[in-house]
């Protein structure tokens, strides 16, 4: 079992990584990502409008990763619209971009939750090799994020060559002086 002072450290990186995960899972999820104001030039040119009435020909759009909102302001009064990605903008906005954005937070999300696992269990567990302290939930790390094909369950009987096994050990009795 490690020491209290490993135990507090191992759980505050755990709190980052959950935390982490928690924040792309909500920012994935939220309604409105950009905010941004449009004039409307046309209505604004044809009454020459200045100063204070400018602000009744200046609309909004905001816009999240699958739905928008617009309100559309050309001087007699908002008219909301609300439009979605999918159905009607593919030819406008192109669809690897939305793609990108979704695998990338789900990625940033799974790889958060297995390095706050790896954090709290070697925290709160008993960890099956010697490669506990710092660098050995690196190396955990790496090698979850180096193969996402291979199962969690196997990566606890992963072999690994007797020099890295013992530049591993060199490195953690290092970084166990610091701790």
């Amino acid at each position: 079992m490690p020491n209290r002072q490993k135990r507090v450290l191992f759980s505050c990186a755990g709190l980052v990584g959950l935390s982490c995960a928690l924040m792309a899972a909500v920012a994935a999820g939220l309604p409105f990502w950009v905010r941004g104001s449009v004039l409307c030039r046309t209505g604004a040119e044809l009454v020459n409008a200045t100063g204070p009435e400018l602000e009744k020909f200046v609309g909004e759009l905001s816009f999240g990763l699958f739905h928008g909102r617009r309100v559309k302001q050309c001087g007699l009064g908002g008219r909301p619209a609300r439009f979605s990605f999918f159905p009607e903008l593919l030819s406008a906005i192109p669809v690897g971009l939305h793609v990108t954005i979704i695998f990338f937070c789900g990625v940033v999300v799974l790889f958060s939750s297995v390095a706050s696992g790896f954090f709290f269990f070697n925290a709160f567990g008993r960890p099956y090799e010697t490669l506990q302290g710092p660098m050995g939930l690196y190396l955990w790390s790496a090698i979850c994020c180096e193969s996402p094909n291979t199962p969690p369950r196997h990566l606890e009987t992963l072999s690994l060559s007797s020099r890295r096994r013992a530049a591993a050990s060199v490195l953690q009795t290092k970084l166990d002086g610091f701790i």
